[in-house]
């Protein structure tokens, strides 16, 4: 391994040509990684499912597997499973790179057999550290298996300690690595008593008691049992080995051989994965307590009696404990009703709390009844000093006058917005064509309203894209075909209810791949 300096300064790493197998079946995914690999110097072979997957990890042979989980004819579980139980001697680590990180899905893959977890999207730093240190541990792999058929070919017969003794457990024989387990020369070891270098108290007297038995014939199970002893070199040090011992068949006197390992490196890996787990456990219940607390914060922010008072029905169905999908609802003092439905980028805490950070000001502004081209102003540039980069929100944004019967609004992002009629027909679509919030700075021209007038009693639809997006078992989305059968099937049941229904008659026992909300307005006659 070498380390070779790039333009900017840092570093890189220079390994063997190691082949990786990207396993997705989506082109722009495979392309980006293909990049990523490209810069790391890897091989890479490319496969854009499971079966094409094991196809090529049984003719090639790769050296590392990037896994995706949902993909077509055999998804990344059962390929994982498939290539564990192929086995052999080499260790290939499995990485998964998802976008599914809820807790389960990562306990599920790395129950299939996978070493480790990536969520989309890549940061590359973190990708390359995670490739570096596979290649590392895999460059041990090959240095250790390279010393282990170098020390073979010398010599087979010094791998381990061997002592031979006679039936007074005097050593009459050892091997130059018995020497070096013990830490003197081969003579020194010569009349020896065995139970001295190999049995600390208190095991020397059982296993001298069982020596015995086996001398007078009434311990067959002695020969050839493996035993772990604490053993003692010659200057004091103890350490723990192990022992096996067979009898030679020898003419005139009973001698036996003592084959001798020193296994204290392995005890030590031992003690530190053991050591391992505790921290990984402490860490597990310590992000769950903070997981709990960050939750009950977030909740505390959305001011759910405004929500109600409202009088708008919503839903939201996230895939993990946070949802990225935030809805709320509150009226003015003058009766005004502003709703807000959220979607941030990615899934769980992160997009969370995305979501959470413009909250306050969207009931700060409904206090001030603030113009919606102004509230949206300053929900995006709040957003665009707050949020890293490749951060955005999603978003719908509603001011309606009910008494007038006249509205206005801003749709960046997310699906297109519906006015469904008395007859469950969609009486007006308004089209999604603003950028999402916190990409860039907005000037007043930047923002674009929708106005809105209705003379007959309807209801304004806003959703998620994770409903129009959800696929079903045959890898069909929901789509807003779906949408509008649901709503003219829905007869006198809510079309809320409705909706969910269709969904889950869609999903089946699938979960959603993305968070839902739903947040239907009601406009009065």
């Amino acid at each position: 391994m070498q380390r070779e300096q790039n333009r900017d300064g840092t570093h890189k790493m220079s390994f063997r040509n190691f082949r990786v197998l990207v396993v997705d079946d989506t082109q722009a995914n495979r392309a980006l990684l293909r990049a990523y690999l490209n810069r790391l110097e890897f091989q890479i072979l490319m496969a854009e499912d499971g079966e094409q997957a094991l196809d090529l990890y049984k003719s090639d042979r790769p050296d590392i597997v990037l896994m995706d989980l949902m993909m077509p004819k055999m998804d990344g579980f059962e390929a994982i499973r498939h290539i564990r139980a192929l086995g052999g001697d080499r260790w290939v680590p499995i990485v998964i790179v998802s976008a599914m990180d809820a807790e389960y899905d990562i306990v599920r893959g790395l129950e299939a057999g996978a070493d480790d977890y990536l969520n989309k999207p890549l940061s590359y730093q973190v990708f390359a550290a995670k490739m570096q240190n596979l290649a590392r541990a895999l460059e041990f792999q090959v240095s250790r298996e390279e010393a282990r058929q170098r020390e073979a070919a010398v010599s087979d017969a010094v791998v381990d300690g061997i002592l031979t003794f006679d039936a007074t457990f005097r050593i009459v024989g050892a091997n130059r690595s018995a020497a070096g387990i013990f830490g003197c020369r081969e003579q020194d070891l010569q009349g020896v008593e065995i139970r001295s270098l190999l049995l600390d108290q208190p095991l020397a007297a059982p296993w001298a008691e069982a020596f015995m038995a086996h001398l007078s014939g009434n311990a067959p199970r002695f020969i050839g049992s493996l035993c772990e002893v604490i053993g003692r070199r010659l200057d004091g040090r103890r350490f723990p080995s192990e022992i096996c011992i067979s009898e030679l068949p020898v003419a005139d006197q009973r001698l036996f051989i003592a084959v001798v390992r020193d296994i204290s490196e392995r005890k030590r890996v031992e003690h530190q994965l053991a050591d391992n787990a505790a921290r990984l456990q402490q860490y597990h219940d310590e992000a769950e307590a903070e997981a709990e607390l960050a939750k009950d914060i977030m909740e505390r922010h959305i001011r759910r009696d405004a929500l109600e008072q409202s009088g708008v029905r919503h839903c939201v169905m996230p895939t993990h404990r946070f949802s990225g999908d935030i809805v709320l609802a509150a009226r003015s003092r003058s009766g005004k009703l502003y709703a807000m439905l959220a979607d941030a980028t990615g899934h769980g805490l992160a997009a969370a709390m995305s979501g959470l950070a413009i909250v306050n000001d969207f009931y700060r502004a409904v206090e001030d009844e603030m113009p919606l081209r102004r509230m949206v102003l300053m929900l995006n540039n709040a957003l665009t000093e707050l949020l890293p980069i490749g951060r955005f929100v999603s978003a719908a944004l509603v001011v309606l006058d009910q008494e007038v019967r006249t509205g206005a609004l801003w749709l960046g992002g997310v699906p297109d917005v519906l006015r469904i009629g008395l007859d469950g027909h969609v009486a007006q679509r308004f089209l999604a064509d603003q950028l999402p919030l916190g990409i860039q700075t907005w000037q007043d021209e930047d923002v674009v309203i929708q106005p809105l007038e209705w003379t007959e009693h309807s209801e304004l639809l806003l959703c998620s894209d994770g409903l129009i997006e959800a696929e079903g078992g045959a890898g069909i989305a929901f789509g807003f075909e779906s949408v509008q059968r649901a709503i003219l099937d829905a007869g006198s049941m809510n079309r809320l209810d409705a909706l969910r229904l269709a969904l889950h008659r869609h999903l089946g026992d699938l979960a959603g791949h993305d968070d839902i909300s739903m947040l239907l307005l009601d406009l009065p006659e």
